[in-house]
């Protein structure tokens, strides 16, 4: 069993666990609390706060649950909460060095610049003649045909994309440039705007003789090609061959079969802070647990999400728990403790699973944890012990008074192989 610390920042505290932060009578005024370490960032990510294109800044802070990174990149100095947040970021770093790289190539360069004529040509005929364009591009290609004249119509009517975003899809640079970022392990839709004007700028080649997104991989440094930690097969295809308008309509099919409402649906639907990859990745999570009851009360919590850092949060904490359900012990239901989610085994424990970087016995850490605890204790039918796991570390102090409280603690659980870091 190892234990580790924990730092979730103010906002998570505030919103993902907000509801929990209630007055609690089992706080006395006597309680002690601590403030979090501040930490060097070699230990905490063993040696590599130093990469390509990348520095992080001493030294790592938390609040109590998630770690507080300082990013140094050649945009500046950006503000990253957590280590999932942060180990995204240095994942899409490498492959926006390694994209940066096929410059040096010159068969590459050639392709880019027959390639940036060519959509010039194809929005110029699309504008004039649209549908006309669009059949004669894909003639005898029934699935292509039915989504580009719909969104050829859209842009026609003004309610769509524009004609170099149905360019893109008529090429097939659009595909390319999904097939590509999933052979490189980040997401095709990816915040990260330098990474998505580059995956847009190497994808563009594809248009141009012969490049393929295996010819363009073959350029790169060994290594690169995650496959191991790429998803299952039948995600990957969802992933690659939908447009984002499919894939949010098959998102919101596979959440009506996990048994979340309409109103959360459209909720998530709507929030700005995932993208559609990782609405997607939250919906097959729920309904690979069709055992679960109440999985809504998960993706509510999930679409409130008010910034990025609590997306991603949420985001990793579905991930864990269908891996804990899968890999660990059956889950039976959800139920609310004090405004959070908690989940109850078949066997009759309950199981707190989170992405928690750093736990410290913070005055906010605190009123969480006890609440939560209390909330337990008064279910009309308590579980009979509490399974507390979490992705990182907890001080001495926060790790004896979860004892204290009768749960069973493990840290430094991994998060599975795959696109969620």
């Amino acid at each position: 069993m190892r234990r580790t610390l924990f730092s979730l920042t103010a906002s998570v505290a505030g919103v993902v666990l907000g509801a929990a932060l209630v007055a609690s009578p089992a706080l006395s005024l006597s309680e002690q609390y601590e403030t979090p370490p501040e930490q060097d960032p070699a230990v905490v990510l063993d040696g590599k706060q130093l990469g390509p294109g990348y520095a992080v800044l001493a030294p790592v802070r938390s609040d109590g649950f998630l770690r507080i990174y300082q990013l140094q990149t050649d945009l500046g100095v950006e503000q990253i909460e957590g280590d999932g947040l942060l180990k995204l970021r240095l994942a899409e770093l490498k492959v926006l060095v390694a994209l940066e790289s096929l410059k040096n190539d010159q068969s590459f360069v050639d392709g880019l610049k027959q390639a940036a004529m060519k959509p010039v040509e194809l929005v110029e005929s699309t504008v004039s003649d649209p549908v006309g364009t669009a059949k004669s591009t894909v003639s005898g290609v029934g699935r292509m045909f039915g989504r580009l004249t719909k969104g050829v119509e859209a842009a026609v009517s003004g309610k769509g994309g524009s004609a170099s975003e149905i360019a893109k899809s008529i090429t097939g640079q659009a595909r390319a440039e999904r097939e590509l970022a999933y052979e490189l392990g980040v997401d095709p839709y990816t915040f990260y705007k330098p990474l998505s004007e580059k995956l847009n700028e190497t994808a563009s080649v594809t248009t141009a003789g012969n490049w393929t997104v295996t010819a363009i991989t073959s350029l790169l440094p060994g290594g690169l090609i995650v496959s191991a930690a790429r998803q299952a097969d039948n995600f990957r295809t969802l992933i690659v061959d939908s447009t984002p308008a499919e894939l949010e309509e098959r998102t919101a099919e596979t959440f009506r079969k996990a048994g979340v409402s309409e109103k959360t649906i459209l909720n998530i639907k709507a929030n700005a802070f995932y993208t559609v990859s990782e609405k997607a990745a939250i919906a097959y999570q729920l309904q690979a647990m069709p055992g679960v009851q109440d999985l809504e009360l998960i993706a509510s919590k999930a679409a409130e999400a008010e910034s990025r850092d609590i997306a991603y949060f949420q985001l990793r904490r579905v991930v864990l728990l269908e891996t804990y359900n899968r890999t660990v012990s059956g889950l039976s239901q959800i139920r609310d403790v004090n405004g959070i989610p908690v989940a109850l085994r078949r066997d009759g424990l309950a199981a707190i699973v989170l992405p928690l970087d750093m736990v410290s016995w913070t005055q906010t850490v605190a009123q969480t944890f006890s609440n939560m605890h209390e909330g337990l204790v008064q279910l009309p039918f308590p579980p009979s012990g509490v399974d507390f796991l979490i992705t990182g570390e907890l001080s001495p102090m926060a790790a004896e008074r979860l004892t204290a409280f009768g749960w069973e603690i493990t840290g430094d659980y991994p998060m599975p192989d795959g696109p969620v870091h």
